[in-house]
């Protein structure tokens, strides 16, 4: 129920919050480095085996720099843009672009 009083939140405990920062401010950095990394050295490949390996290596870590991103998104949104208030915008943020693009399931979430 969702009231003057109510303080629900798009992360709801302090852990959730920590981890999402952490975790996503990682990825983009170390994934950053590797697929900056691996990407420039795929045109140094001798083997067939080689540049397979390093053109998988580099698509796990633009995966994995996406993911980063969309952590990283839904700790500013939790944060920086709705806080405290998230309970009283949650329609506008489940019907909002935003959400439809880091969520890409508009339907499932009303």
């Amino acid at each position: 129920e969702c009231n003057e009083f109510c303080g629900k939140q798009i992360l709801d405990s302090l852990v959730m919050k920590f981890t999402c920062w952490f975790i996503g401010i990682l990825a983009i950095i170390f994934n950053s480095i590797t697929v900056t990394m691996v990407a420039s050295s795929i045109k140094e490949c001798k083997t067939e085996g080689l540049f397979y390996t390093r053109v998988l290596v580099c698509l796990i870590g633009i995966g994995d720099l996406l993911i980063g991103v969309y952590l990283i998104s839904l700790s500013i949104f939790d944060s920086a843009i709705y806080g405290k208030d998230y309970c009283r915008k949650q329609i506008d943020w489940l019907t909002g672009n935003a959400c439809v693009v880091l969520e890409g399931d508009k339907l499932n979430r009303l």
